[in-house]
């Protein structure tokens, strides 16, 4: 039955957690991979997709999209992804290259590397928080030698 235009199987709107890098919900005009909350996968991930977690994963992750651990998901393993997004556990390091967002329900044990890094209130790690540019920024001249030119 649609209500106000909206039908009974479209997919509820999300937060933060379930938005892709451009901010277009995930799944929106792009193939997204779903680890269901009762699965449990061992083994390599790498693709050129979203992938979300809601079940257990056991392996590593690369790939040139968003990861997103849900509040269910538990990641045994290393991340390499655009964009990390956590609400679950992961055991593991996190390196992003754009932005890594700890939730207020995620457990992080591993070190999180990203040029951006919101850690919410509640968020718990145990690591190392490194933060560097993606990409060489402008150099900004030196005043004082300008000035003595």
């Amino acid at each position: 039955m649609a209500i106000f235009g909206k039908t009974d199987n479209a997919p509820p709107e999300g937060g933060a957690a379930d938005r892709a890098p451009g901010g277009s919900p995930a799944g929106t005009g792009s193939v997204v991979t779903v680890v269901g909350p009762k699965a449990r996968f061992v083994g390599e991930i790498s693709g050129e997709e979203d992938i979300v977690i809601h079940g257990r994963c056991e392996g590593n992750i690369r790939v040139d999209r968003k990861v997103t651990v849900s509040s269910s998901g538990d990641l045994q393993g290393d991340v390499h992804a655009r964009w990390v997004v956590v609400a679950g556990r992961v055991h593991g390091q996190i390196q992003a290259d754009e932005k890594a967002e700890l939730l207020a329900s995620a457990s992080v044990q591993g070190n999180v590397h990203a040029p951006k890094v919101i850690i919410a209130e509640g968020a718990q790690l145990q690591g190392n928080v490194a933060m560097s540019a993606a990409a060489a920024s402008p150099s900004i001249p030196d005043r004082n030698k300008s000035e003595e030119n």
